[in-house]
């Protein structure tokens, strides 16, 4: 976890009774309702305006778990996770906090930390119906809040757009965003028939998308946004094929029977070698059985693929290289542009980064897909 994010001051404890007058009290509900519908239409400033108001009236927990999910909707991975260990060290009493700073923990890559949290909630409130919730989906190896995970004020997923998707329409895999916000990778088994597909993010930004060109020798199909979706400002494309047993990160989203909005799983592991009989590199990393099509980072951050299930009869998940991609697709794959004005590092000499930014960066480069079938 990154040290030395700031978090909004709670103030003096003292004041803040002497001030909660139930004046303030109501100001206060209101003020966590109004910060709340903005969350919900995706004006983030609004929301922390809001609540951060709201914070300075009283000192609790569900203001804090909504300043925290803010963050989340913003993008800013890590100041969320700083301040969610705060919220959840600071009000035991309201299991809420300790709830999302797990949840956040096991999603960004951190899965036994996670879990060591959750057994010392199951401690301090035995039976807790929510605890057991979150232990049972944690254990399901693709965790996805619904029902009461989704209750106010934890919430254990972002909001996210919805406009246009039918009654139908349903996650069924993962892409990865390229080419400055515009395009996209997906596995070609992800394409529906309907032709009717959408991508959103980890920010719950949902856009339309339609086929651009398929690729059948290496699984893949490049679709194009009808508009832009944000990209991380640094994000690069490794310059070289990463080797057989270095760490890798793989990102990817649960499939679900409904299209509701979530945030990205990020797990670790270490690259797999080349195929005997095919010559595929092998992923390497553990995943439950699913759909892939996420991104796959190396330790410095840098893109080095996409993820694939394995061919039937043939092993484990495939990684399509970097080099591959560049090949079929030219300066489609290529790096995100830099921050306007901030010169990019070479990719060969960027430092190790930490699983955390990872994570923030991918809560823009993988994306949900959305099919109507």
């Amino acid at each position: 976890m990154e040290q030395g994010r700031s978090v909004p001051p709670a103030g003096d404890a003292h004041h803040e009774v002497e001030a909660a007058t139930p004046a303030r009290l109501q100001e206060r509900a209101e003020l966590l309702k109004k910060g709340e519908t903005a969350l919900a239409r995706l004006d983030v400033t609004g929301a922390l305006n809001a609540f951060e108001r709201a914070a300075l009236i009283l000192h609790a927990a569900d203001t804090e778990i909504a300043l925290v999910r803010a963050y989340m909707q913003s993008g800013d991975y890590r100041r969320a996770l700083a301040f969610g260990a705060h919220t959840a060290g600071a009000h035991l009493d309201e299991v809420g906090g300790s709830l999302l700073y797990v949840w956040l923990l096991h999603a960004g890559g951190q899965p036994a930390i996670a879990q060591r949290l959750l057994a010392n909630a199951e401690t301090r409130i035995p039976g807790n119906p929510r605890v057991q919730a979150v232990q049972q989906q944690l254990r399901s190896g693709m965790p996805v809040a619904s029902g009461p995970l989704l209750t106010l004020p934890t919430r254990l997923a972002p909001y996210g757009g919805m406009n246009g998707l039918p009654a139908s329409a349903r996650v069924v895999g993962s892409a990865v965003l390229l080419h400055g916000g515009t395009k996209a990778l997906l596995p070609l088994s992800l394409l529906p028939a309907s032709g009717r597909l959408w991508l959103r993010n980890g920010l719950g930004q949902l856009v339309q998308a339609r086929t651009d060109q398929k690729f059948s020798a290496l699984g893949v199909a490049l679709v194009r946004l009808q508009s832009r979706l944000p990209v991380p400002d640094d994000q690069l494309v490794a310059a070289s094929d990463a080797f057989p047993g270095s760490p890798g990160f793989a990102v990817e989203y649960a499939a679900t029977p409904d299209a509701a909005p979530a945030w990205p799983l990020l797990r670790t592991g270490f690259l797999g070698s080349a195929s005997g009989t095919t010559g595929e590199r092998l992923l390497g990393l553990a995943l439950p059985a699913g759909p892939r099509g996420g991104p796959v980072f190396n330790a410095g951050g840098q893109l080095i693929g996409l993820a694939l299930p394995g061919r039937v009869g043939q092993g484990g998940d495939r990684l399509v290289p970097a080099s591959e991609l560049r090949n079929a697709l030219g300066a489609t794959f290529s790096a995100v542009p830099p921050q306007a004005g901030i010169p990019a590092a070479p990719a060969s000499a960027r430092p190790r980064a930490s699983v955390d930014k990872i994570y923030e960066a991918s809560l823009k480069t993988s994306l949900q897909v959305i099919a109507v079938p």
